[in-house]
C-alpha cells in the first residue's frame, strides 16, 4: 500500500457536545470531492440533527502503513432476548481469553454508559482481559480506531459475501473493517461492541480466534445506550504504541475473510474448540 496517493476522509456529527455519527474512508486525489460530500450527507440524514459536524481530509504521505485480511464472520442463532444473547457473547469472551470479571464489568459500563460522566463514548475502553481494568487515558472520550478502509475491489467482493447472507446492513459492513483493524492491534485479545443507535439492536464479538460474530439482539431496541471494550494481554500492552497504530496508522483491508453459515454458540465453540460451557 502507497499512502503517497492517498487522503484520510473522516466525519464526526454531534449534538449538544454528544456524538451521534461517525465515518470514514480512505480514498485517492480523485474522490475526494465526491467522499466528503458523500459523508457530509450521512451525516445530516440522522434523526437527530446534530449541531456540529467536521470533515476532516488528511494526506496520508509518510505515515505507517498496511494491508489486512478481513475477519472471517459468523452470525450466531441467539436468542431475541438480549440476556441471553449476552450470555452466549459472554461464553464466545472467555473462549477467547477473558475473564469472566473483566466480562462482566464490560457489560455492566457498556449497559449504562461507559465514560464517567454516565454517557456513551465516543471511542473504545481499553480494558485488562484478565482483571478488566480500564486503561485508556481519557476515559470520557475513549480510543477511536481510525483510518482504515477496504480498497474497491475488496470492498465489492465483501459487500457481495454479506448480501448472499442477507446481511445488508451497511453497519455490518463497516464494522467489520473496523473490528479487522483493531484485531491486528497490539496486544488484541478480542472484542466487544453493540450500537448506541436506539433502532439497531445487533452487536459483535471479535477476536483473531473467532473471526467477526455477530449477534442480531444485543440490546433491547429503543435502547441508546452502546460503545465498544477491547480487551487486551496487559504483558503485551504499550500505551504509546497502541495509540498510535489505533488512532494514526493507515490500513487497507485487501483481502476478504469467509463469510460462514449461522449457526448457534454450542456447535461454534465446538469448531473453535473451545470447552467454555454455559454458567462458567
Amino acid at each position: 500500500m502507497d499512502c503517497r496517493n492517498y487522503y484520510s476522509v473522516r466525519m464526526h456529527a454531534s449534538a449538544l457536545g454528544r456524538h451521534i455519527s461517525g465515518a470514514e474512508r480512505i480514498v485517492t486525489p480523485d474522490k475526494l470531492d465526491s467522499v466528503a460530500r458523500e459523508l457530509l450527507s450521512r451525516a445530516l440524514a440522522k434523526d437527530r440533527s446534530p449541531d456540529h459536524i467536521v470533515v476532516t481530509i488528511d494526506d496520508l504521505s509518510g505515515l505507517i502503513h498496511r494491508s489486512l485480511t478481513a475477519l472471517d464472520v459468523t452470525t450466531l442463532n441467539s436468542s431475541a432476548d438480549p440476556a441471553a444473547a449476552r450470555a452466549d457473547a459472554a461464553r464466545l469472551l472467555q473462549a477467547t481469553g477473558v475473564g469472566a470479571d473483566a466480562v462482566e464489568k464490560a457489560f455492566s459500563l457498556l449497559s449504562r454508559g461507559a465514560s464517567p460522566s454516565g454517557g456513551n463514548m465516543r471511542g473504545a475502553m481499553i480494558m485488562d482481559a484478565r482483571t478488566g481494568e480500564r486503561l485508556e487515558p481519557d476515559q470520557e472520550r475513549g480510543v477511536r480506531a481510525s483510518r482504515f478502509d477496504w480498497t474497491g475491489e475488496a470492498g465489492e467482493k465483501m459487500r457481495t459475501l454479506l448480501n448472499e447472507q442477507g446481511l445488508v446492513h451497511e453497519r455490518t459492513y463497516e464494522a467489520l473493517a473496523l473490528a479487522s483493524k483493531i484485531a491486528d492491534s497490539p496486544g488484541f485479545i478480542s472484542e466487544l461492541c453493540w450500537s448506541d443507535d436506539p433502532e439497531y439492536t445487533a452487536g459483535y464479538v471479535s477476536s483473531r480466534l473467532t473471526g467477526y460474530v455477530r449477534f442480531p439482539c444485543l440490546k433491547k431496541e429503543g435502547d441508546a445506550r452502546g460503545g465498544r471494550a477491547v480487551f487486551i494481554d496487559r504483558k503485551k500492552f504499550d500505551a504509546a504504541q497502541f495509540l498510535s497504530f489505533m488512532e494514526e496508522e493507515a490500513v487497507l483491508i485487501e483481502r476478504t475473510g469467509q463469510c460462514r453459515p449461522d449457526t448457534d454458540v454450542d456447535h461454534f465453540l465446538q469448531r473453535i474448540g473451545s470447552d467454555v460451557r454455559t454458567g462458567s
